[in-house]
């Protein structure tokens, strides 16, 4: 089995990938987090230093998205967004809605998956106080981390049991692809001498 988050490397390739989550890249959270809970388990890396790497990552997105909203603007989003995979209609309601409700959206929308990252734009277009988009940002990526890091580390009996059978799926659709080349060769080669 490939150990993905093993040693400072692992820890590395989990900040670089949360990071890309908190800008809003298509790299969920909901995915990456239960694996360090069941890579945590299997012993590859440290439960607590995994989501404390793994919330720093989405941190520092999420600053980066929140200064491309105050710096750049709704307007430029709406244009260049789908550039960098930001639905623009998706901006436009979180706009609206950090505009109704402020703080709370920001951190009432970290548990939303698919929103989580996006609402950081719009706090920065509506220029939120820096301090309270960190407290309200960091407060709710460890929440939401913690949560799906145990969801992993408790369910790796069954991830491990998953990943088995999908091994074993691998190595029967492999022998069933060598059949099947072998069926060929020897069908246009008997073809052939007809």
């Amino acid at each position: 089995m490939v150990y993905v988050f093993q040693g400072i490397g692992g820890y590395i390739i989990l900040f670089l990938l949360m990071i890309g989550e908190g800008i809003g890249l298509p790299l969920p959270s909901e995915v990456i987090m239960p694996l360090v809970g069941y890579y945590s388990y299997l012993g590859s890396i440290s439960l607590y230093l995994g989501v404390i790497v793994g919330t720093l990552g989405s941190l520092v997105g999420s600053i980066i998205a929140y200064i491309i909203g105050y710096k750049l603007g709704l307007a430029f989003l709406k244009r260049y967004g789908k550039y960098i995979l930001i639905d623009e209609g998706k901006i436009e309601a979180l706009h609206n809605w950090f505009l109704r409700y402020g703080n709370m959206a920001v951190f009432g929308f970290r548990f939303i998956p698919g929103l989580r990252a996006l609402i950081s734009y719009p706090a920065g277009i509506g220029q939120m106080k820096i301090l309270k988009f960190l407290g309200f940002t960091f407060l709710g990526h460890t929440i939401w981390d913690i949560v799906l890091a145990l969801i992993g580390y408790q369910l790796a009996n069954q991830i491990n049991f998953v990943i088995t059978q999908a091994e074993k799926l691998g190595n029967y659709l492999f022998i069933l692809v060598i059949v099947i080349i072998v069926i060929y060769i020897l069908w246009r080669i008997f073809w052939k001498r007809k």
